[in-house]
């Protein structure tokens, strides 16, 4: 709009605003129009402009009014304590004062720096510079957010007070001729810092949880958030809609704090507390019942320096020499320097309203009168004091509330930034109230250097900015190990990564303990793969899989799997070494293995026959090639006794002996070719799927074989040494609760997979599962960890491997699918961050239960042989 235009023409065509715009537009009118004359401006209390003789302050004489220079400022004694409401002096006149000194009662004066106009011209100008710097604005939108911290958090409330400074440069000052008018006219500085200046600082509470929220316009989120994050790194800030706080039932009660006192008198600010004032509030709000409500708002507007001037004034006035014949009060040392420390730091005009909701009026009046008592802790007595302000109007109050509108008029208190703290800070550890809405764990930002290509983890959010968290290759080489409690996600984050692998036409093998993740894994198969599925379920006794594991076609490997075998045995049935397996029987079970293994097509059905059987193992020990495996049959065994043999075999005899006569477990282990090479499914990237479900085949069965499949993995991923590195194909062992099959070769695998691309991932629920040298592999050699929600011993052990960004508290209280990873990025780990899983990504996997009946077929009938007639062959072979 030109500004040459006439002000009526302005106030036309002006943008409507909030309620009480055009009272003021009027106001300045005839503010403008008594400028012209030198009358004075009186203010009453119901807003009406009157011309009549007003009560001048002290110091002051009545003069006839007269036109003055446009440039001067002076200052004026005014607002006597005498004064009310009604008579505010503003005296656009000439200023005489007694011996050409200001003359003023410390204990009841309040200087105030008054700008005097001359004329239409000055008024006209003034109100087109306001307009034209765009004080005005209408109606704007806001948004309510919450703001949460962690319990543990040790911020003091000087960052508040930090935070709050930051903000008090928000609002933009019109300049000096802004300054002029509120001079003179000291309600245009609230008149046109309407609500979209205004900053809401609440606390909102019901039968619950108590939150802390802060409720701006939507223009400053960035920038608010952004002050709030400096004070408090780890504040998490949500934008959340609006509650109902009414019902319909029950009693609603308003209230409005006054602070009683001169406008630069201070209050008593958190230093002066033993603990933090905010207990005192809080724990009367966490005491609603239900249905009950409440609301603490603390309305703000950064105040213009006015005020300081009037507080420097004051100080400067107490402390200037009396001049001769002049009687002046004096005042205690002490309040000045409080009255100096205020108006050294920016202020706030504050609104402090309260808002009840109870089941009925003796509730809501009981809990009103609590939190307004809660505020007497900050009074200082004989300077400011906060009291009751009367409610004229209720639902004009409520509405005001609800709309966040800061009054056009009436005297508002202003608090500095360290005041403002004092009274609304973001709760911290000191603060032991219960209810109140704390952050369940932090979040931390990723690192700058997070890859754009490889499997997708999942994404950062951090501050409303959202990152995509991925894995490469060459970094997926070094492992992965994922923690987490049942229901806490861990699962379905790895049928994710194994889906990503699957499409991206990788192979992979996971063991599931459980068989639900392999069943829906099989559903996700595309069409295309359908061939490459190798579905391992013991569960179908109808076409059983074969596992031979004396299977090996070098001596290197025949002793690679003895080695397994044994250490199995120690896994099963003595895994704390307590010498129950022991050497001797290490060396029995050692030369019997290699016995059998001196003959193509043997399995554990021919090992346990060699113990039991004397004239069998005559017939095999003819077929040794190995002197050392032969001198222990003809010189150890020949020349022991029958007890002690007894004695020596019986114990592994009696454990495995079931293995064989349980037809589901001889069945698999007594065939003698595997239904499936492993070295097939690496070089091939073939899909192995291992339901080893605990309910259907039972725990031990399920353990057994489990620990047979996994280092036949390792000797299949081991016998590529015969191919040139860049030939052999990534391949990912998928493991859940791998500590159910874990063995020191387990600890081999994470040491030496990497030159051989096998790649592990690996997942459990509890860190004492894992035995001590396995879990020190585990650390020792894995590059990327992932914790879901664990207990509290887990996180005591894992917050060592995320500090220093994460505590046990963190990592305990971790939301479903909400991961803390230390990553490994180009082979460097990095500092560690949260991220939370795909869920819409995961639920929107296409699936298909008819492709993955189709899938399981295929395999059964490649890899699976009729049941009948591995019985047969069996009993043939061990002469049944």
């Amino acid at each position: 709009m030109p500004i040459d235009q006439p002000i009526s023409s302005q106030f036309k065509n002006a943008p409507s605003g909030p309620v009480g715009l055009e009272e003021s537009r009027k106001r300045i009118q005839e503010l403008i129009n008594s400028g012209a004359t030198g009358t004075p401006i009186t203010k009453n209390i119901g807003g009406q402009i009157s011309s009549k003789p007003v009560k001048l302050a002290r110091g002051v004489e009545e003069r006839t009014p007269k036109k003055y220079i446009p440039e001067e400022a002076k200052t004026v004694i005014s607002s006597d304590e005498s004064v009310g409401d009604s008579e505010v002096v503003n005296y656009a006149n000439e200023k005489i004062v007694k011996n050409n000194v200001p003359v003023a009662d410390i204990k009841s004066s309040v200087p105030e720096i008054i700008y005097e106009p001359s004329d239409v011209k000055y008024w006209d100008q003034t109100w087109k510079s306001i307009y034209r710097e765009g004080v005005l604005h209408g109606d704007v939108e806001k948004v309510i957010l919450e703001v949460t911290l962690p319990q543990d958090n040790e911020i003091e409330v000087s960052a508040a007070e930090q935070m709050y400074a930051s903000l008090a440069g928000l609002t933009q000052k019109p300049g000096k001729v802004f300054d002029l008018a509120v001079g003179v006219f000291p309600q245009i500085e609230i008149l046109f810092k309407n609500d979209s200046q205004s900053l809401s600082f609440e606390i909102f509470a019901d039968e619950a949880q108590i939150s802390f929220r802060v409720i701006i316009p939507k223009e400053w989120q960035d920038y608010v958030e952004r002050q709030i994050h400096g004070a408090y790194p780890d504040a998490e800030i949500s934008e959340i809609d609006s509650s109902t706080f009414y019902d319909g039932e029950g009693v609603i009660m308003v209230n409005e704090l006054e602070l009683k006192g001169k406008i630069y008198y201070p209050i008593r600010v958190a230093e002066e507390f033993g603990t933090d004032p905010l207990n005192a509030l809080t724990s009367v709000v966490s005491k609603l019942s239900v249905g009950e409500k409440a609301m603490v708002q603390f309305l703000t507007q950064p105040a213009d320096d006015v005020w300081r001037k009037r507080g420097q004034r004051f100080v400067q006035l107490a402390q200037s020499p009396a001049k001769d014949g002049e009687k002046k009060a004096s005042v205690d040392p002490a309040v000045l320097e409080a009255v100096s420390q205020k108006v050294s730091r920016p202020g706030y005009r504050v609104v402090v309203r309260i808002m009840v909701h109870g089941r009925d009026e003796i509730s809501a009046q009981t809990t009103m009168n609590s939190i307004v008592g809660s505020f007497d802790q900050y009074s200082l007595p004989h300077l400011a004091v906060f009291s009751n302000k009367k409610v004229v109007l209720k639902e004009k109050t409520i509405n005001e509330i609800l709309s966040r509108t800061f009054p056009k008029w009436g005297n508002y208190p202003i608090l500095n930034s360290v005041e403002l703290a004092t009274i609304y800070h973001f709760p911290n550890i000191e603060v032991k109230t219960p209810r109140i809405k704390w952050l369940r764990t932090r979040t931390s930002a990723p690192p700058t250097n997070l890859p754009t290509e490889g499997i997708h983890l999942g994404d950062s959010i951090y501050r409303h900015e959202k990152v995509s968290v991925r894995l490469q290759r060459e970094d997926r080489r070094r492992h992965m190990y994922t923690i987490g409690q049942t229901g806490s996600g861990k699962s379905e984050f790895l049928k994710y990564l194994a889906y990503q692998d699957i499409i991206n036409g990788e192979g992979l093998a996971f063991i599931d303990p459980h068989g639900e993740a392999v069943e829906e894994l099989l559903t996700m198969i595309p069409k295309e793969r359908a061939e490459d599925v190798v579905y391992f379920n013991p569960a179908d006794s109808s076409r059983p899989m074969g596992i031979n594991i004396l299977e090996a076609q070098t001596e290197e490997q025949k002793h690679q799997a003895v080695n397994s075998f044994i250490s199995l045995l120690y896994k099963l049935y003595d895994p704390n070494r307590t010498g129950i397996v022991g050497p001797q029987l290490e060396r029995a079970v050692r030369n019997v293995m290699l016995t059998a293994m001196s003959e193509t097509g043997n399995t554990l059905i021919e090992v346990l026959k060699l113990l039991t059987n004397p004239a069998f193992a005559e017939k095999k020990i003819k077929l040794i090639d190995d002197p050392m495996v032969k001198s222990y049959w003809t010189e150890q065994i020949a020349q022991t006794a029958d007890a002690q043999k007894s004695e020596t075999l019986g114990y592994f005899v009696s454990k495995f002996d079931r293995f064989v006569t349980e037809k589901l477990m001889r069945n698999i282990i007594g065939q003698s070719k595997s239904a499936f090479s492993f070295r097939d499914i690496m070089d091939n990237k073939k899909i192995f799927l291992a339901n080893l479900s605990k309910g259907k085949i039972g725990e031990e069965n399920s353990t057994f074989l489990g620990l047979l499949l996994v280092p036949r993995i390792l000797v299949a991923a081991m016998s590529r040494a015969d191919l040139p590195p860049d030939q052999r194909k990534d391949f990912y062992l998928y493991v859940d609760e791998f500590q159910n099959f874990s063995t020191p070769d387990f600890a081999q695998i994470l040491a030496e997979a990497r030159k051989y691309k096998l790649n592990l991932i690996v997942a459990n629920q509890y860190i004492a599962q894992i035995q001590d040298d396995i879990r020190n592999a585990v650390f020792g050699n894995v590059g990327t960890m992932c914790s879901f929600r664990i207990g509290a011993d887990d996180a005591e052990y894992m917050e060592k491997q995320f500090e220093p960004v994460f505590t046990q508290r963190d990592l305990i209280n971790l939301g479903i699918g909400e991961v803390g990873t230390r990553l490994l990025i180009d082979g460097q780990p990095t500092r560690p961050f949260s991220f939370k899983t795909d869920w819409p990504a995961i639920q929107g996997i296409p699936r298909n239960e008819k492709m993955g009946e189709i899938i399981k077929e295929i395999s059964r009938l490649k890899y699976g042989r009729d049941g009948r007639v591995v019985e047969s062959e069996i009993a043939v072979r061990a002469e049944f």
